[in-house]
């Protein structure tokens, strides 16, 4: 019986042990992923952001800084308020260029929704109270007959929203979305492309935090001026 007890408790140990190891691991990750989006120096290609293998071709005098994003993203909608305060900032020197990516059917959803507001000319009036209401007020706005319903007055109508979303424009719109995403290879949410050369994204080295610290940084060495 005393044996028996005796097995017992020493399995009770090596639990609990086990427990207190996995707890103390989690702990650890946690808290470097919370130092490590604190800025603190130089930013390092390889850890803190990728050079592309094949760049893309920029229009314009002014540098391109390209986000890509889906409404459907937490993330994205945490960090939407920075990159807007951010790019009004620095509009006479770069050019901002937002792409939903269409990951899954949800989110190809939400980014032919992002293109229709877009060819309706209500972006600009619209955006933000999308992903806020998504987000926010939890509605749910998971369908194409939920979404063409909610733009209903909205600088629009529920009918034309769905003739404009079914539109060839859109379409080709949608296309040119997924070709980029596709040929930077871009796998997670949010994400920016620095002129065409760079792309930075969230990893256990940068957070929502530092993706504008890293923006900045790649911008400087290309010799473009910006209000951090």
């Amino acid at each position: 019986m005393a044996n028996k007890k005796t097995k017992f408790l020493q399995q009770q140990k090596l639990a609990i042990g086990a427990i207190v190891v996995v707890a103390v691991a989690v702990v650890i990750y946690f808290s470097t992923v919370v130092v490590t989006d604190v800025p603190d120096g130089d930013f390092v290609e390889g850890r803190h952001y990728v050079q592309l293998e094949e760049p893309g071709k920029v229009r314009g005098k002014k540098a391109e800084v390209m986000e890509f994003f889906s409404y459907g993203c937490i993330h994205c909608f945490n960090f939407d308020p920075e990159i807007e305060r951010w790019v009004k900032e620095n509009s006479a020197t770069v050019r901002f260029v937002r792409t939903p990516v269409l990951g899954n059917k949800l989110w190809r959803l939400y980014g032919q929704t992002y293109y229709t507001m877009q060819e309706l000319g209500i972006l600009d009036e619209y955006h933000v109270k999308f992903f806020a209401d998504i987000h926010t007020a939890r509605r749910n706005l998971t369908t194409m007959d939920t979404i063409a319903a909610w733009f209903e007055g909205k600088g629009t109508t529920e009918a034309e929203f769905r003739k404009v979303f079914e539109s060839e424009n859109v379409k080709r719109r949608l296309a040119s979305a997924d070709a980029v995403t596709r040929a930077y290879k871009i796998s997670s949410v949010p994400g920016v492309v620095v002129n065409g050369k760079y792309h930075v994204s969230i990893n256990s080295e940068v957070g929502t935090a530092r993706l504008l610290d890293v923006t900045e940084h790649l911008l400087m060495d290309e010799a473009v001026p910006i209000k951090p």
